[in-house]
């Protein structure tokens, strides 16, 4: 099924005088300009308005300036410069936006000349003297990264139609993050969800993952599927495979505008990497760091690099950049720790209900994780602008996350029935403690996962007089698979007597366990029970095709038009094998040789508490050699388990910009619909109790989906926004198999 909403939205916000948007390094497009001669402050905002340029000014520097106005239809450079003729004001490039300082000024230098003036494309107008040359010196800007960077996100907020939260570059530099899911855990509505302690999942506004949409610039991104245990992500991205280091900035979209992908009822997160020409110069950087965490206490590198080259007229630009990382994790935890109420109908719950219990403890599960992660990332981007009517953007991004994980486990079981009389320890009703003749399950976990992401994408812009076109081709895949196949080793039997005693929860202590007469590090004291294998992989594939077109108008209200169709084809095949091994194996015991020596002599060293901290660790090789392999042949329950499923998707869009005034206030925003048609396929197996029936289901079905988003701008520092849009979100993949 498919899930729809209407979605209402009013806000109101804070914002700085600066406009934000596109960098000022990329002004592929023309903007038409019509800003009157005035008072300076007033035209600053209107031209960002109009350009999509963020200009950053201190109030002092404006304060009483005049410009004598810019008209016609000019890049975003060649248009501010000629907005701050005359007014003694020039421009400096920094992270993609306008810097306004004072012109170079003259000062005597009677010891010694000064460099020459710099002149940056069209900003210096005035000729001078060679006497005046000598004299001048070039004024240093020295402007912070991160409070560069608040100001933009601030500027993108506001210069936005719709209500959208913005991180850049500096933020994720500056801070300890993994990945890009633990940068917008900072953004407000923004919620992630954690695996060994690093972000995976992105939740907007509440709803959870499968009701956001990823976007690499702008673009639909594969997805990776889970591969550790029988879950399925479905469309959920994950963050896990993404480094911070190659991306320049990430937008949250928490309303919809027409022109957007369909399929996101919380938010839309786009991902944006860097691009040559937007840097706007060569550059050179790398980054080495290193993180030792203490349990693991193993050193883990983070290496990372960024060159890129852009040439002399800004024409032509090539960028690359590069990631390496190692982490290693270990977890030392208490898992599967169960309560039950006494059943009061039976023998043995009127024996326990005699003893004033009422809820007992089933079992604990002391467990130890260790984890190795190898993470690689690289991205790749070249543009060519011939001229300012033309741009071509090619870009690529690969990543690849081998993941070696190694979980070793017991169980201690406490059976009630076997209770010891006169060993109960009760308080308010519950059974804390006592001595009962238990069973434990002893079990290995391994595997190596692997997933890997690419993408590519060509993208042509084009403008013919007042319109701009815009051609975008992308191919995304993303690959996960076991590349060694999950095993689980598990021994199972008695372990005559324990005494157990639990604890609160906040007693910063864990739950003591004690063995009365056996050792769980003795390799023969637990029979074999059976090995589980498994095999799994996931393909997602996506090709897209998309055509936009806009241009200025003066209609009214309606400043803008753009219109836009895009086809996408999207195919996931998911193929799982489940094989469980106890022929001739199971109850057998197995002597040293199958086993090998307890990994660390710290498990839980740290918490209070009592409980076996080593026990014996199987070899899951040398058990796997013991293993029949007839049994290899594709079950029933594999085939039903595997599927494909193919996507379709044709979507059309039209809006208009409107900017007016209401009661002299200035009113903006975007108003569109957006129309969309699904054809779902979906093939795999059922079960009939006797065979694996090969099924296959066709689902086709439209939306149509309007859109609009309004800011009234109350004063220079204040917004209330309305939204209110149509909005889907299509089913997981895996629940359409």
């Amino acid at each position: 099924m498919t899930f729809k909403t209407w979605t209402w939205l009013g806000s109101a916000s804070a914002a700085a005088l600066m406009m934000a948007a596109p960098a000022l390094a990329a002004p592929a497009a023309n903007s038409v300009l019509a800003i009157p001669a005035g008072d300076l402050a007033s035209a600053l905002p209107a031209f960002s308005r109009a350009t999509g340029v963020q200009v950053l000014a201190d109030p002092a520097l404006l304060a009483g300036k005049r410009t004598g106005g810019v008209a016609g239809a000019l890049n975003a450079e060649t248009g501010l410069t000629q907005l701050l003729r005359g007014t003694g004001l020039t421009f400096v490039r920094s992270g993609g936006a306008a810097i306004l300082r004072p012109a170079a000024q003259k000062i005597s230098t009677a010891a010694r000349p000064a460099p020459a003036p710099r002149v940056e494309g069209a900003a210096a107008a005035v000729a001078q003297s060679p006497q005046e040359a000598e004299s001048t010196v070039e004024e240093i800007v020295v402007t912070g990264g991160f409070a560069n960077s608040l100001a933009r996100a601030l500027a993108d907020k506001r210069k936005a139609a719709n209500v959208i939260d913005a991180i850049s570059a500096e933020d994720i530099g500056k801070f300890p993050s993994n990945n890009i899911a633990e940068a917008l855990q900072r953004v407000p509505g923004v919620a992630i969800t954690r695996d060994r302690g690093e972000g995976l999942f992105v939740r907007v506004r509440g709803l959870g993952p499968n009701f956001q949409i990823v976007t690499l610039n702008g673009r639909s991104a594969a997805v990776n599927e889970n591969m550790r245990d029988s879950g399925q992500s479905g469309r959920q991205f994950r963050f896990d495979t993404l480094p911070s280091e190659l991306v320049a900035g990430v937008e949250v979209g928490k309303t919809p505008l027409a022109s957007l992908d369909e399929g996101a009822i919380g938010g839309i997160v786009n991902v944006k990497t860097f691009r040559p020409l937007d840097l706007g110069k060569t550059t050179v950087a790398a980054s080495v760091t290193a993180s030792r965490p203490e349990l693991a206490d193993q050193t883990d590198p983070r290496v990372s690099g960024l060159i890129n080259w852009v040439n002399e007229d800004k024409s032509f630009g090539a960028l690359l950049a590069l990631v390496y990382d190692q982490r290693t994790l270990r977890q030392d935890r208490i898992t599967g720790v169960g309560w039950s109420y006494v059943n009061t109908s039976t023998t043995l719950g009127k024996s326990l209900a005699a003893q004033g219990i009422t809820l007992y403890p089933t079992a604990i599960r002391p467990t130890l994780e260790r984890e190795d992660r190898e993470r690689k990332g690289l991205v790749f981007s070249a543009q060519y602008r011939p001229t300012d009517a033309t741009q071509l953007t090619f870009d690529a991004s690969y990543t690849k996350l081998d993941d070696h994980y190694d979980e070793l486990t017991y169980s201690a079981d406490q059976g009630v029935a076997t209770l010891v009389p006169g060993s109960a320890v009760v308080k308010d009703g519950v059974l804390t403690g006592g001595t009962v003749t238990s069973t434990s399950q002893i079990g290995r976990e391994v595997s190596d996962l692997a997933h890997d992401n690419l993408m590519l994408a060509l993208n042509i812009r084009q403008t013919a007089g007042e319109w701009t076109l815009s051609g975008d081709l992308a191919y995304g895949r993303a690959f996960s698979e076991t590349s060694k196949p999950i095993t689980r080793t598990r021994l199972l039997g008695p372990i005559g007597q324990t005494t157990f005693s639990m604890t609160k929860a906040d007693d910063e202590a864990v739950p003591s366990v004690k063995l009365l007469t056996a050792d769980l590090s003795n390799p023969a004291l637990l029979p074999f029970r059976r090995i589980e294998f498994r095999t799994n992989d996931s393909t997602d594939e996506e090709i897209a095709l998309q055509f936009d077109a806009e241009r200025p108008v003066s209609l009214g209200p309606v400043s803008r038009i753009a219109f836009g169709v895009k086809y996408r084809e999207r195919e996931r095949d998911y193929n799982r094998a489940d094989i469980n091994y106890t022929t001739n194996l199971t109850g057998k015991f197995f002597g040293a040789t199958y086993f090998e020596p307890f990994p660390v002599s710290d498990f839980l060293g740290d918490v209070d508490g009592t409980l076996p901290t080593t026990w014996a660790m199987p070899n899951p090789d040398a058990f796997w050699v013991l293993a029949d392999k007839t049994q290899l042949g594709r079950a029933r329950a594999d085939q039903r388990n595997s599927y494909y499923v193919s996507e379709d998707i044709a979507a059309g869009y039209a809006l208009a910009d409107i900017d007016t005034s209401v009661m002299n206030l200035p009113l903006r925003g975007e108003v569109g619909v957006r129309a969309a048609q699904t054809k779902q396929v979906s093939a795999g197996h059922a079960d009939n109790g006797r065979a694996a029936i090969p099924v296959r289901y066709v689902k086709t079905y439209s939306d149509v989906l309007p859109t609009a988003n309004f800011v009234l701008d109350l004063s220079e520092t204040l917004q209330a926004r309305f939204a209110a849009a149509k909005v889907i979100t299509r089913p997981s993949l895996a629940d359409l198999a």
